[in-house]
Protein backbone atom coordinates (compact mmCIF):
# COMPACT_ATOMS: atom_id res chain seq x y z
CA UNK A 1 0.00 0.00 0.00
CA UNK A 2 1.35 3.69 -0.91
CA UNK A 3 1.74 5.09 1.86
CA UNK A 4 1.43 8.80 0.96
CA UNK A 5 -2.46 6.84 0.51
CA UNK A 6 -2.81 6.14 4.24
CA UNK A 7 -5.86 7.36 5.82
CA UNK A 8 -6.30 9.89 7.72
CA UNK A 9 -8.54 12.07 10.02
CA UNK A 10 -9.67 15.67 9.71
CA UNK A 11 -8.82 16.88 13.79
CA UNK A 12 -11.28 19.75 15.14
CA UNK A 13 -8.15 22.10 15.05
CA UNK A 14 -7.99 21.76 11.21
CA UNK A 15 -4.42 19.09 11.42
CA UNK A 16 -4.49 16.08 9.89
CA UNK A 17 -4.03 12.59 12.22
CA UNK A 18 -3.00 8.93 10.52
CA UNK A 19 -5.91 6.69 11.64
CA UNK A 20 -3.13 3.93 11.92
CA UNK A 21 -0.37 4.81 14.75
CA UNK A 22 2.75 2.91 15.94
CA UNK A 23 2.49 2.30 19.71
CA UNK A 24 6.06 2.42 21.16
CA UNK A 25 4.96 1.58 24.56
CA UNK A 26 7.71 -1.61 25.45
CA UNK A 27 8.45 -3.43 28.50
CA UNK A 28 11.59 -3.06 30.40
CA UNK A 29 12.96 -6.57 28.84
CA UNK A 30 12.67 -5.07 25.53
CA UNK A 31 16.21 -3.31 24.44
CA UNK A 32 16.18 0.23 23.38
CA UNK A 33 17.74 -0.62 19.94
CA UNK A 34 15.14 -2.39 19.38
CA UNK A 35 12.88 0.15 19.57
CA UNK A 36 14.92 2.04 16.88
CA UNK A 37 15.12 -0.51 14.90
CA UNK A 38 11.02 -1.25 15.23
CA UNK A 39 10.32 2.40 14.25
CA UNK A 40 12.58 2.86 10.81
CA UNK A 41 11.20 -1.09 10.04
CA UNK A 42 7.32 0.89 11.13
CA UNK A 43 8.45 3.86 8.56
CA UNK A 44 9.37 1.74 5.70
CA UNK A 45 6.21 -0.12 5.42
CA UNK A 46 4.58 2.70 5.74
CA UNK A 47 3.41 4.06 9.21
CA UNK A 48 3.40 7.98 9.68
CA UNK A 49 2.07 8.11 13.16
CA UNK A 50 4.15 7.26 16.24
CA UNK A 51 2.96 7.58 19.64
CA UNK A 52 5.27 8.04 22.26
CA UNK A 53 5.56 9.51 25.69
CA UNK A 54 8.11 10.56 28.33
CA UNK A 55 6.95 8.06 30.17
CA UNK A 56 8.12 5.26 28.00
CA UNK A 57 11.71 6.37 28.48
CA UNK A 58 12.84 5.77 24.40
CA UNK A 59 12.12 9.26 22.72
CA UNK A 60 15.73 9.39 22.55
CA UNK A 61 15.86 6.05 20.41
CA UNK A 62 12.41 7.12 18.47
CA UNK A 63 14.13 10.70 17.41
CA UNK A 64 17.20 9.03 16.57
CA UNK A 65 15.17 6.57 14.01
CA UNK A 66 13.19 9.71 12.41
CA UNK A 67 16.02 11.39 12.04
CA UNK A 68 17.74 8.43 9.67
CA UNK A 69 14.68 8.17 7.80
CA UNK A 70 14.68 11.80 7.14
CA UNK A 71 18.68 11.30 6.18
CA UNK A 72 17.94 9.22 3.38
CA UNK A 73 14.75 10.50 1.96
CA UNK A 74 12.47 8.04 3.17
CA UNK A 75 10.68 10.81 5.00
CA UNK A 76 10.63 14.57 5.54
CA UNK A 77 9.31 15.64 8.87
CA UNK A 78 6.32 17.26 7.66
CA UNK A 79 5.40 13.29 7.22
CA UNK A 80 5.70 12.19 10.90
CA UNK A 81 2.53 12.46 13.18
CA UNK A 82 4.38 12.07 16.55
CA UNK A 83 2.49 12.42 19.96
CA UNK A 84 3.85 12.97 23.07
CA UNK A 85 2.49 13.26 26.37
CA UNK A 86 3.24 15.26 29.81
CA UNK A 87 3.49 13.01 32.85
CA UNK A 88 2.46 13.60 36.33
CA UNK A 89 5.55 14.85 37.96
CA UNK A 90 5.28 18.13 35.27
CA UNK A 91 1.86 18.55 35.54
CA UNK A 92 2.58 22.28 37.85
CA UNK A 93 1.91 24.72 35.23
CA UNK A 94 5.28 26.18 35.27
CA UNK A 95 6.54 23.10 34.47
CA UNK A 96 4.56 21.46 31.64
CA UNK A 97 7.02 23.59 29.24
CA UNK A 98 9.73 21.68 30.44
CA UNK A 99 8.20 18.56 30.17
CA UNK A 100 7.77 19.07 26.71
CA UNK A 101 11.27 21.08 26.26
CA UNK A 102 13.06 17.93 27.74
CA UNK A 103 10.86 15.54 24.91
CA UNK A 104 12.28 17.59 22.46
CA UNK A 105 15.61 17.89 23.51
CA UNK A 106 15.64 14.18 23.57
CA UNK A 107 13.97 13.92 20.11
CA UNK A 108 15.81 16.17 18.45
CA UNK A 109 12.89 17.83 17.04
CA UNK A 110 11.76 21.08 17.34
CA UNK A 111 7.97 20.21 17.67
CA UNK A 112 5.70 17.73 17.87
CA UNK A 113 2.70 16.91 16.24
CA UNK A 114 0.03 16.32 18.91
CA UNK A 115 0.89 16.63 23.29
CA UNK A 116 -1.63 15.10 24.90
CA UNK A 117 -2.00 15.08 29.57
CA UNK A 118 -0.99 11.46 30.06
CA UNK A 119 -2.72 10.89 32.68
CA UNK A 120 -5.36 13.39 35.25
CA UNK A 121 -3.43 12.51 38.41
CA UNK A 122 -0.73 15.25 39.19
CA UNK A 123 2.82 13.43 40.48
CA UNK A 124 4.81 15.04 43.24
CA UNK A 125 7.57 16.94 41.05
CA UNK A 126 11.12 15.22 40.41
CA UNK A 127 13.55 13.03 38.66
CA UNK A 128 11.61 10.16 40.18
CA UNK A 129 8.51 8.74 37.87
CA UNK A 130 6.78 7.43 40.20
CA UNK A 131 7.79 9.52 43.97
CA UNK A 132 7.04 7.41 46.73
CA UNK A 133 7.15 7.83 50.46
CA UNK A 134 8.85 5.96 53.01
CA UNK A 135 6.00 3.53 52.98
CA UNK A 136 6.13 2.91 49.22
CA UNK A 137 2.56 5.12 48.73
CA UNK A 138 3.00 7.24 45.69
CA UNK A 139 3.19 11.02 46.46
CA UNK A 140 0.60 12.73 44.93
CA UNK A 141 0.77 16.40 44.10
CA UNK A 142 -2.19 18.72 44.33
CA UNK A 143 -2.62 20.79 40.92
CA UNK A 144 -5.63 22.81 39.29
CA UNK A 145 -6.17 20.40 36.24
CA UNK A 146 -7.37 22.88 34.11
CA UNK A 147 -4.22 25.36 35.22
CA UNK A 148 -2.45 22.47 33.61
CA UNK A 149 -4.93 22.00 30.46
CA UNK A 150 -3.82 26.31 30.32
CA UNK A 151 -0.15 25.47 30.45
CA UNK A 152 -0.83 22.79 27.18
CA UNK A 153 -2.72 25.23 25.12
CA UNK A 154 0.38 27.63 25.91
CA UNK A 155 2.73 25.05 24.37
CA UNK A 156 0.66 25.08 21.31
CA UNK A 157 0.64 28.42 20.85
CA UNK A 158 4.25 28.79 21.21
CA UNK A 159 4.41 26.41 18.61
CA UNK A 160 6.11 23.44 20.48
CA UNK A 161 3.30 21.56 19.19
CA UNK A 162 0.52 21.45 16.58
CA UNK A 163 -2.16 20.37 18.43
CA UNK A 164 -3.20 19.32 22.36
CA UNK A 165 -5.28 16.50 23.63
CA UNK A 166 -5.77 13.85 26.90
CA UNK A 167 -5.37 10.45 27.68
CA UNK A 168 -7.47 8.05 30.26
CA UNK A 169 -10.33 11.04 30.77
CA UNK A 170 -14.11 9.63 30.66
CA UNK A 171 -16.41 11.94 30.04
CA UNK A 172 -16.72 13.92 33.13
CA UNK A 173 -13.60 15.09 33.11
CA UNK A 174 -13.68 15.86 29.58
CA UNK A 175 -16.79 18.22 30.54
CA UNK A 176 -15.22 20.05 33.10
CA UNK A 177 -12.40 21.16 30.35
CA UNK A 178 -15.24 21.68 27.86
CA UNK A 179 -16.55 23.99 30.01
CA UNK A 180 -13.80 25.55 31.33
CA UNK A 181 -14.32 29.72 31.46
CA UNK A 182 -12.05 31.11 29.37
CA UNK A 183 -10.86 27.37 27.12
CA UNK A 184 -8.71 28.44 24.01
CA UNK A 185 -8.64 24.78 22.63
CA UNK A 186 -10.74 21.69 23.03
CA UNK A 187 -8.60 18.66 23.21
CA UNK A 188 -8.90 16.92 19.72
CA UNK A 189 -8.51 13.57 20.92
CA UNK A 190 -8.85 11.64 24.12
CA UNK A 191 -6.42 8.66 24.23
CA UNK A 192 -7.86 5.41 26.22
CA UNK A 193 -7.68 1.69 26.37
CA UNK A 194 -10.12 0.47 23.94
CA UNK A 195 -10.42 -3.27 21.98
CA UNK A 196 -13.07 -5.63 21.67
CA UNK A 197 -13.54 -6.35 25.24
CA UNK A 198 -13.40 -2.90 25.97
CA UNK A 199 -15.44 -1.06 23.22
CA UNK A 200 -15.58 2.23 25.39
CA UNK A 201 -18.95 3.15 23.66
CA UNK A 202 -20.58 5.42 26.12
CA UNK A 203 -17.49 7.05 25.65
CA UNK A 204 -17.55 7.05 22.22
CA UNK A 205 -20.81 8.28 21.80
CA UNK A 206 -19.56 11.03 24.19
CA UNK A 207 -16.51 12.36 22.37
CA UNK A 208 -18.43 11.93 18.40
CA UNK A 209 -20.42 15.13 18.41
CA UNK A 210 -18.14 16.87 20.19
CA UNK A 211 -15.43 16.23 17.33
CA UNK A 212 -12.98 14.70 20.00
CA UNK A 213 -11.46 11.74 18.28
CA UNK A 214 -10.70 8.43 20.55
CA UNK A 215 -7.62 6.88 20.04
CA UNK A 216 -7.47 3.24 21.40
CA UNK A 217 -4.30 2.20 22.73
CA UNK A 218 -3.67 -1.41 23.63
CA UNK A 219 -6.01 -2.05 20.60
CA UNK A 220 -4.65 -5.81 20.16
CA UNK A 221 -4.61 -6.46 23.88
CA UNK A 222 -1.49 -5.78 25.80
CA UNK A 223 2.13 -7.43 26.63
CA UNK A 224 1.57 -9.42 30.17
CA UNK A 225 5.51 -8.41 30.51
CA UNK A 226 4.65 -4.70 31.75
CA UNK A 227 4.55 -4.22 35.27
CA UNK A 228 1.60 -2.47 34.94
CA UNK A 229 -0.54 -5.26 33.02
CA UNK A 230 -3.19 -6.94 34.81
CA UNK A 231 -1.79 -10.40 34.85
CA UNK A 232 -5.25 -12.34 34.94
CA UNK A 233 -6.50 -11.02 31.83
CA UNK A 234 -7.57 -13.21 28.97
CA UNK A 235 -5.39 -12.90 25.67
CA UNK A 236 -7.42 -11.00 23.15
CA UNK A 237 -5.86 -12.66 19.55
CA UNK A 238 -6.12 -15.82 21.49
CA UNK A 239 -9.60 -15.37 21.21
CA UNK A 240 -12.25 -17.87 19.28
CA UNK A 241 -14.58 -15.18 17.84
CA UNK A 242 -11.58 -13.15 16.59
CA UNK A 243 -9.86 -16.28 15.17
CA UNK A 244 -13.03 -17.51 13.17
CA UNK A 245 -13.17 -14.01 12.18
CA UNK A 246 -9.81 -13.74 10.82
CA UNK A 247 -9.83 -17.43 9.11
CA UNK A 248 -13.07 -16.05 7.07
CA UNK A 249 -11.18 -13.09 5.97
CA UNK A 250 -8.04 -14.93 5.62
CA UNK A 251 -6.15 -12.37 7.41
CA UNK A 252 -4.85 -12.24 11.42
CA UNK A 253 -6.66 -11.74 14.49
CA UNK A 254 -4.96 -8.37 15.03
CA UNK A 255 -6.08 -7.33 11.92
CA UNK A 256 -9.68 -7.97 12.86
CA UNK A 257 -9.45 -6.00 15.87
CA UNK A 258 -7.75 -3.20 14.28
CA UNK A 259 -9.54 -3.21 11.62
CA UNK A 260 -13.16 -3.55 14.16
CA UNK A 261 -11.60 0.38 15.51
CA UNK A 262 -10.74 1.92 12.04
CA UNK A 263 -13.65 0.64 9.96
CA UNK A 264 -16.43 0.90 11.96
CA UNK A 265 -16.05 3.16 15.09
CA UNK A 266 -14.48 5.92 13.64
CA UNK A 267 -11.49 5.30 16.19
CA UNK A 268 -7.77 6.02 16.07
CA UNK A 269 -5.82 2.85 16.82
CA UNK A 270 -2.35 2.04 17.97
CA UNK A 271 -0.93 -1.03 16.37
CA UNK A 272 2.18 -2.10 18.88
CA UNK A 273 5.05 -4.57 17.67
CA UNK A 274 8.32 -4.90 17.24
CA UNK A 275 8.68 -8.00 14.86
CA UNK A 276 9.15 -7.14 10.97
CA UNK A 277 6.79 -9.61 10.27
CA UNK A 278 3.49 -8.32 11.97
CA UNK A 279 4.44 -4.55 11.77
CA UNK A 280 3.93 -5.35 8.09
CA UNK A 281 0.97 -7.47 8.62
CA UNK A 282 -0.81 -5.00 11.23
CA UNK A 283 -0.42 -2.47 8.33
CA UNK A 284 -2.01 -4.39 5.76
CA UNK A 285 -5.78 -3.75 7.69
CA UNK A 286 -7.39 -1.62 5.28
CA UNK A 287 -6.85 -4.67 2.43
CA UNK A 288 -10.55 -6.59 3.63
CA UNK A 289 -13.28 -5.14 5.04
CA UNK A 290 -15.55 -6.22 7.72
CA UNK A 291 -18.88 -7.04 7.18
CA UNK A 292 -22.02 -5.90 9.36
CA UNK A 293 -22.37 -9.06 10.97
CA UNK A 294 -18.71 -9.34 11.89
CA UNK A 295 -18.72 -5.91 13.53
CA UNK A 296 -21.83 -6.87 15.37
CA UNK A 297 -20.37 -10.05 16.92
CA UNK A 298 -17.09 -7.84 17.43
CA UNK A 299 -19.47 -5.74 19.80
CA UNK A 300 -20.59 -8.31 21.66
CA UNK A 301 -17.29 -9.42 23.20
CA UNK A 302 -17.43 -6.60 25.18
CA UNK A 303 -16.87 -7.54 29.08
CA UNK A 304 -15.56 -4.07 30.24
CA UNK A 305 -12.28 -5.83 30.95
CA UNK A 306 -9.13 -3.60 31.15
CA UNK A 307 -5.85 -4.41 30.69
CA UNK A 308 -3.76 -1.55 32.09
CA UNK A 309 -4.30 -2.01 36.81
CA UNK A 310 -5.76 0.80 38.80
CA UNK A 311 -3.58 3.93 39.67
CA UNK A 312 -2.47 3.64 43.14
CA UNK A 313 -4.73 6.05 45.01
CA UNK A 314 -3.63 8.47 47.79
CA UNK A 315 -4.13 7.72 51.48
CA UNK A 316 -4.22 11.53 52.32
CA UNK A 317 -6.96 12.91 53.60
CA UNK A 318 -9.62 14.19 50.84
CA UNK A 319 -9.48 17.61 52.71
CA UNK A 320 -5.86 17.85 50.41
CA UNK A 321 -7.13 17.64 47.26
CA UNK A 322 -8.94 20.52 45.41
CA UNK A 323 -12.43 19.40 44.43
CA UNK A 324 -11.52 19.31 40.94
CA UNK A 325 -8.43 17.00 41.15
CA UNK A 326 -10.72 14.79 43.29
CA UNK A 327 -13.67 14.68 41.06
CA UNK A 328 -10.70 13.89 38.05
CA UNK A 329 -9.20 11.42 40.44
CA UNK A 330 -12.59 9.43 41.11
CA UNK A 331 -13.85 9.57 37.47
CA UNK A 332 -11.24 8.76 35.42
CA UNK A 333 -11.78 6.06 33.07
CA UNK A 334 -9.16 3.78 33.69
CA UNK A 335 -10.24 3.60 37.58
CA UNK A 336 -12.64 0.48 38.49
CA UNK A 337 -16.20 1.53 40.16
CA UNK A 338 -15.91 0.48 43.88
CA UNK A 339 -11.68 0.58 44.11
CA UNK A 340 -10.88 2.75 47.51
CA UNK A 341 -7.85 1.05 48.92
CA UNK A 342 -6.14 -1.96 49.70
CA UNK A 343 -8.21 -2.53 53.19
CA UNK A 344 -10.98 -5.20 53.08
CA UNK A 345 -14.68 -3.62 53.70
CA UNK A 346 -15.84 -4.24 57.21
CA UNK A 347 -18.64 -2.59 59.11
CA UNK A 348 -17.75 -1.06 62.52
CA UNK A 349 -18.22 -2.66 65.89
CA UNK A 350 -21.56 -2.82 66.88
CA UNK A 351 -22.39 -4.94 69.93
CA UNK A 352 -26.28 -4.84 68.59
CA UNK A 353 -25.65 -6.97 65.75
CA UNK A 354 -22.59 -9.32 67.34
CA UNK A 355 -22.61 -10.60 70.93
CA UNK A 356 -18.99 -10.01 71.07
CA UNK A 357 -18.71 -6.50 71.53
CA UNK A 358 -15.93 -5.28 69.05
CA UNK A 359 -16.14 -7.96 66.51
CA UNK A 360 -15.83 -6.67 62.92
CA UNK A 361 -18.87 -8.08 60.93
CA UNK A 362 -18.10 -8.28 56.90
CA UNK A 363 -20.41 -6.14 54.83
CA UNK A 364 -21.75 -7.84 51.59
CA UNK A 365 -19.55 -7.63 48.52
CA UNK A 366 -20.51 -4.39 46.60
CA UNK A 367 -23.18 -5.44 43.90
CA UNK A 368 -21.35 -6.40 40.24
CA UNK A 369 -22.10 -3.96 37.11
CA UNK A 370 -25.02 -5.98 35.94
CA UNK A 371 -23.85 -6.23 31.83
CA UNK A 372 -25.77 -3.98 29.14
CA UNK A 373 -29.67 -4.97 28.29
CA UNK A 374 -29.87 -5.60 24.56
CA UNK A 375 -30.38 -2.54 22.70
CA UNK A 376 -34.26 -2.08 20.81
CA UNK A 377 -35.07 -0.99 17.50
CA UNK A 378 -35.51 2.23 19.03
CA UNK A 379 -31.75 2.65 20.05
CA UNK A 380 -31.13 2.43 16.37
CA UNK A 381 -30.67 5.34 14.31
CA UNK A 382 -33.63 6.10 11.44
CA UNK A 383 -32.29 3.84 8.35
CA UNK A 384 -31.26 5.94 5.61
CA UNK A 385 -32.36 5.15 1.80
CA UNK A 386 -29.97 2.19 0.76
CA UNK A 387 -28.48 1.40 4.43
CA UNK A 388 -31.01 -0.12 5.95
CA UNK A 389 -29.50 -3.92 5.37
CA UNK A 390 -25.64 -2.59 6.11
CA UNK A 391 -26.56 -0.53 9.45
CA UNK A 392 -29.87 -1.57 11.14
CA UNK A 393 -28.03 -4.69 12.95
CA UNK A 394 -25.13 -2.03 14.33
CA UNK A 395 -25.25 -0.61 17.78
CA UNK A 396 -25.95 3.13 17.88
CA UNK A 397 -22.06 4.16 18.54
CA UNK A 398 -20.88 2.64 15.04
CA UNK A 399 -23.38 3.88 12.86
CA UNK A 400 -21.56 7.76 12.06
CA UNK A 401 -18.60 9.10 11.94
CA UNK A 402 -17.63 11.97 13.70
CA UNK A 403 -17.46 15.24 11.65
CA UNK A 404 -14.23 15.10 11.62
CA UNK A 405 -14.12 12.51 8.65
CA UNK A 406 -14.10 15.72 6.34
CA UNK A 407 -12.88 16.39 3.03
CA UNK A 408 -9.30 17.10 2.63
CA UNK A 409 -8.75 13.78 4.00
CA UNK A 410 -6.24 11.27 2.50
CA UNK A 411 -7.97 7.88 2.49
CA UNK A 412 -6.47 4.63 1.08
CA UNK A 413 -8.79 3.67 -2.11
CA UNK A 414 -10.61 0.90 0.01
CA UNK A 415 -12.25 3.03 2.30
CA UNK A 416 -12.60 5.57 0.04
CA UNK A 417 -14.79 3.56 -1.74
CA UNK A 418 -16.67 2.10 1.68
CA UNK A 419 -17.46 5.67 2.75
CA UNK A 420 -18.42 7.17 -0.08
CA UNK A 421 -20.65 3.81 -1.11
CA UNK A 422 -22.88 4.57 2.32
CA UNK A 423 -23.13 8.20 1.88
CA UNK A 424 -21.74 9.07 5.84
CA UNK A 425 -22.35 12.46 7.00
CA UNK A 426 -19.46 14.58 6.75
Amino acid sequence: MDPVKACSIKLNDGHLMPVLGFGTSAPSEVAKSNVEEAIKTAINVGYRHIDSAYLYLNEEEIGRAIRKKNADGTVTREDIFYSSKVWGTFFRPELVQTGLDTSLRKLGLSYVNLYLIHFPAALKPGEELFPKDKDGEIIFDTVDFCATWEAVEKCKDLGLTKSTGVSNLSCRPLEMILNKPGLKYKPVCNQVECHPYLNQSKLLEFCKPKDIVLTAYAALGSDSRKEWVNKNTPILLKDPVLKAIAEKHRCTPAQVALSFQLQWGGVVALAKSFNEKRIQENFQVFDFQLTPEDVETLDGLDRNIRYFTDIQRPRCSPAAYPELARALLLSVSVLKPGFHDSHPRTAPPSSASNPQAGERRPLPPEPRMRRRPPRTRFEILPRRRGLGSQLGSLPTHRQSLPSCFAEGSQMCTVRQNLWAARAWPS
